[in-house]
């Protein structure tokens, strides 16, 4: 191996075996702060807890300057995974690096923290402006980390989160707005054996509601789920009560807009509201879509630095949430780019050595060229 690709292979392995589930990063933070401390970036620790009461932290690494005249970048990678993550042994098979087949492998995001530690070392000698290495939390859960980032430290003109699927090249120009709602459905309880006709079952009227909720690709900008239902207490009761969790996701806020009016005309129909005792429903906005024209100056910046590298840029539309939608909520022009993990969130997990140093090369290309 050349020497960049080994760096960045042997801080990828090093990164995967420390354990990592969300809110529960602290041993990865403590690695990181003690890592770029050495490089020689300044280290912020930035602690939070939720109001649900869940701690944890983001760290973010300023690599000051040292030319004029350039603009301020960052990059951003989630430091969590999904289970099962504890003790991975990660494997190096030709010229991938995959799982062991027992766990995940942590190449969601640990491939991206890696090529930034790496990048953010070999940046010591080449000229750049102000970059920011931002590492968060409770991604994937959420997206938590990013939401309680203090901004008034992410002074930057561009970011780039590097955190999607897919050989190296791939650049996230559209994500969609996501809303979720809940249905909290009252019936009226009473014994099913000696008098169910006293009752009003809760989960029977749930069932009429959820053959009329939106469901699956309502169109190539929209989609619907019911992901959550739960209600009653025992056989031997009419059920009082359901609650069901659902959501719906757009690249057209009017689509968003249009679904929640739906969902709610069909809850409050007297037909049904007179079937139950009471219904409520609540939606939550969880994150704000976003769409860049290929003519988009962050658009422009990253397409320059692949094809100086050589790697086709592939302009591409997600169905999914990621830390750029809450980065670009905040005015920070920002993209998500591909960092070549196969397989994420399972056993099969692999990413390919080429992608990691690909990802570590394009991060320092787009540093110099800013």
């Amino acid at each position: 191996m050349n020497d960049r690709k080994n760096r960045v292979v042997q801080e990828f392995l090093t990164q995967v075996k420390i354990d990592s589930h969300s809110f529960k990063e602290k041993k990865m933070f403590d690695y990181l702060e003690k890592r770029l401390t050495d490089i020689g970036l300044e280290v912020e620790r930035l602690p939070y807890t939720t109001e649900e009461g869940n701690s944890s932290e983001n760290l973010i690494g300023y690599l000051r300057a040292n030319t004029s005249g350039k603009k301020t970048l960052f990059f951003d990678a989630h430091v969590d995974t999904v289970e099962p993550g504890v003790g991975i042994q990660p494997v190096i098979d030709g010229d991938i690096i995959r799982s062991s087949g027992q766990t995940i492998l942590g190449g969601d995001d640990k491939a991206a923290s890696a090529a930034m530690v790496v990048a953010a070392e070999e940046l010591q000698y080449r000229e750049h402006g102000d970059v920011l290495f931002i590492f968060t939390s409770a991604e994937e859960v959420g997206l938590v980390g990013v939401r309680y980032l203090d901004f008034s430290r992410v002074q930057a003109d561009y970011g780039f989160v590097l955190d999607s699927h897919g050989p190296v090249g791939g650049i996230i120009v559209a994500a969609p707005t996501q809303y979720q709602y809940e249905i909290f459905i009252t019936g009226k309880a009473s014994h099913a054996g000696i008098a169910p006709e006293a009752g009003k079952n809760a989960i029977v009227a749930a069932g009429e509601i959820l053959s009329k909720l939106p469901q699956g690709r309502l169109s190539r900008y929209t989609v619907a789920n019911v992901g959550v239902i739960d209600g009653g207490k025992a056989t031997n009761i009419v059920a009082d009560m359901c609650h069901i969790q659902g959501e719906f996701r757009s690249h057209r806020e009017k689509d968003c807009q249009k679904l929640q009016k739906r969902i709610e005309k069909l809850i409050h129909k007297k037909s049904f509201e007179k079937k139950i005792e009471d219904v409520n429903i609540c939606f939550k906005k969880v994150y704000s879509g976003f769409r860049y024209e290929e003519t988009s100056p962050v658009i422009q910046l990253v397409s320059k630095a692949m094809q100086k590298m050589g790697i086709p840029p592939r302009l591409e539309w997600t169905g999914g949430g990621s830390n750029t939608n809450i980065y670009n909520q905040n005015g920070i022009p920002a993209v998500n780019l591909s960092v070549g993990m196969e397989g994420v969130h399972s056993l099969q997990e692999y990413i390919r050595i080429e992608d990691l140093e690909r990802l570590t090369g394009l991060i320092i290309t787009l540093s110099e060229l800013c």
